[in-house]
Formats: structure tokens, sequence, C-alpha cells
């Protein structure tokens, strides 16, 4: 079975769920479609057991299935068919520019025009390519190609995990797909028309995603993420980083400039330590998007979301819009959907969890387009 050939696009068949395992925590939804519009019926985070999940891929499948299927059960799920995503590292997903020809000569090119971009054998990956412009301006034979490719392996592992949680696997995307088809059902078809700039906030690494009219032009994963801020804390402030992490979501908040409001002691000296972190993150973002502009000349950046648990962390939105002098919104994937009888969840609780729940909804998305 091909868990990639439906990757680019999206499938025809429903999907009760969308999957998303996370190195910190597994994320789950359960929709519904009524005649009303899309329902939100189920929700369940749980932590992911240790060294299950390295560098985005799944090194134990066995042990995170039982745990998925230990949440399910907590949870009151019943699901049959669910959407997964593989990330991290290994997964490449990148703008080339080749020789013109049909979509179905790209789909056999494209194998051999990947060696060139992928740190491991074409034979052992799955890999398809996606017409971006038929022609470039200054190069007329040329057209732009979305080269998207994953280990076989690190595909494998993910179905093996669902299956052996006692789900049916319908499809694996990826993590940028998910963001932005959650991003589409939150925005008006006029934003989403805009040139965005998507960026999941994860745990253990973190992806900038540029779209432009839903088209991605650039991705790219770095290392600054929720971790980076939680271990700056227990290094200055001798916590373990369970410790830290409490008090990061607990007593955390960035200090924006020109803003008045009076800041705690203990906030302020969390906000102290974690500066540097702010400044890295802030400089691989720019340098994403310095790229971005230098590719694309002419083009500029309407806006930016931010989904992920470190979206979460009070003010990084206004933090990162007032350093970047772009508008940044935290990603809602309810907006536009029932939400209000989610069980053991009130609308306000499902709100503060938007974030953290942006790629799971996505996958779940898919099924109904």
């Amino acid at each position: 079975m091909s868990f990639f050939k439906n990757l680019i696009g999206m499938g025809k068949k429903v999907v009760v769920g969308g999957v998303d395992l996370g190195s910190n925590s597994t994320k789950v939804v359960q929709m519904v479609k009524t005649p009303s519009g899309y329902q939100l019926a189920r929700v369940a985070v749980g932590p992911t057991p240790a060294m299950t999940i390295k560098d985005g891929a799944v090194v134990d499948a066995k042990v995170l299935a039982d745990s998925l299927r230990q949440l399910l059960d907590s949870s009151k799920f019943v699901l049959n068919k669910v959407v997964g995503t593989v990330a991290g590292q290994s997964v490449v997903i990148r703008p080339i520019i080749m020789t013109q020809m049909t979509e179905k000569e790209l789909q056999h090119a494209i194998k051999f025009e990947a060696e060139r971009y992928l740190p491991y054998s074409v034979s052992e990956a799955q890999i398809v390519g996606n017409i971006l412009r038929k022609t470039i301006e200054g190069d007329e034979k040329s057209m732009e190609v979305l080269l998207v490719a994953a280990p076989n392996e690190i595909v494998k592992n993910v179905g093996e995990v669902i299956s052996q949680a006692g789900m049916q696997l319908q499809a694996i995307d990826l993590e940028p797909f998910a963001l932005a088809r959650a991003v589409q059902f939150s925005v008006t078809p006029e934003v989403f028309r805009q040139t965005l700039a998507i960026i999941n906030l994860g745990a253990g690494s973190s992806t900038i995603n540029i779209f432009k009219a839903g088209t991605l032009r650039h991705n790219r994963t770095i290392s600054v993420a929720g971790n980076s801020f939680t271990k700056s804390i227990g290094q200055s402030l001798n916590l373990s980083f369970e410790e830290a992490e409490k008090i990061k979501r607990d007593k955390g908040v960035i200090r924006v400039e020109k803003d008045a409001t009076p800041v705690a002691p203990t906030s302020m000296r969390i906000f102290n330590v974690i500066i540097p972190v702010l400044n890295e993150l802030i400089t691989e973002v720019q340098r994403s998007f310095d790229y971005y502009r230098s590719r694309y000349r002419g083009e500029t950046l309407d806006l930016i979301l931010l989904s992920g648990g470190t979206a979460c962390f009070k003010n990084i939105g206004p933090y990162m819009a007032n350093e970047l002098g772009i508008p940044t919104q935290i990603i809602n994937p309810f907006k536009n959907l029932v939400s209000s009888e989610v069980p053991g969840y009130t609308q306000e609780e499902l709100d503060a969890m938007a974030p953290i729940l942006t790629v799971s909804m996505g996958l779940a998305f898919r099924a109904f387009a």
C-alpha cells in the first residue's frame, strides 16, 4: 500500500479522525459533518512516551501504539479511519527548478532529480513532485516544482503505530499541508489568498512554512522550539525539566516593547532568562523570510500565523509582530465549526488548546475535501 499516493491534494473518502504524534504529546481529534456544518466530536491529548519519537521519526512503534490505544480508550474514542502525519528533518519539502515537462513525465523524472537533494537513497523513499509554476520568468524552458520526499521507514512506522492502536489508516499527510488546511477552514478566502507564513512552534522543533494563495513556497525546520525555552529556564533557575516546563506554562510572559502592563517579578525573571532563545527564534524566522524574498523578488509577506504548543506562550504573537514588522495571529481551527459539545472540555478550554490541535485538525479536515 502506498501511503504517499494521495499526499498532494485531498482525498475523497470520509475520515473520522486526525492523529498528530508529537515528540512531547500525542493529539487526536474526531470530527463529523452535519447538515449545519463541521462538528468537533472528541479531543484527546496525552504525553508521548519518552524515546518513542526522535527528530520527528517513530523509533518504538509498539510502545507508542500502546500509549495511543490507552489514550483513545480513556477518552472513549470510536475511530475507524484516520489520517496520520510524518515530519522531521528527514522529510524533504522544497521548490526546485526543472526542465518543462508534463505532469506524467514529472512523476518519473522527479525520482532522478531528487538524488541531488536527498540525504538518503531514492530507492528507500517515497517521492512525489507537484508543478508550482509552469514557466519561469527569464527562463521559458524551465518550471518550478515542489519536491516532496520521506524515507519509507518513517512512513511505514507511522502506519504501524496507527494500525497497532486499532485504527485503519486512510492516508498519511505532511505537516505543512495539514497546517494550511486548518488555516483554510478558519480564515476568509481573501486572507487565504494572501502570502502567509504559518509557523508551527512545536516542542522539539519548529517549522516555518510560507504559502502564497494556498501553494507552499518555502518549508524549513529549525531546532528552536518549546523545549529550548524550557531548558533555558531550567538551567538558569536550577530546576528539573518538568519543573521548568510547569513554571513556563504557569508564570511565563513575554514582555512586549511599548506594553506598559505590569509584569510580576517571577515572570520578569523568566522573560530575562529566555531572551536569548527568543532572539534566536526571531533570527531564524527572519532568515527564512529573507531567503523567500530573495528567491521571489518583489514578494511580500502579509500575515504570520502561529500554531503549536509554544504559540500558547503568553504574548509571543505580539512580540513576533513587533520584532518582524508583520501582523501576527494565533491559529484557531475551531473558529468556523461547532465545538461546544466536546465531552470533557468547555469552549474556553478548547480555545486555549486550539494552537496545539491545529495539525490534527488539518488532518481530520482532509476527509471532507
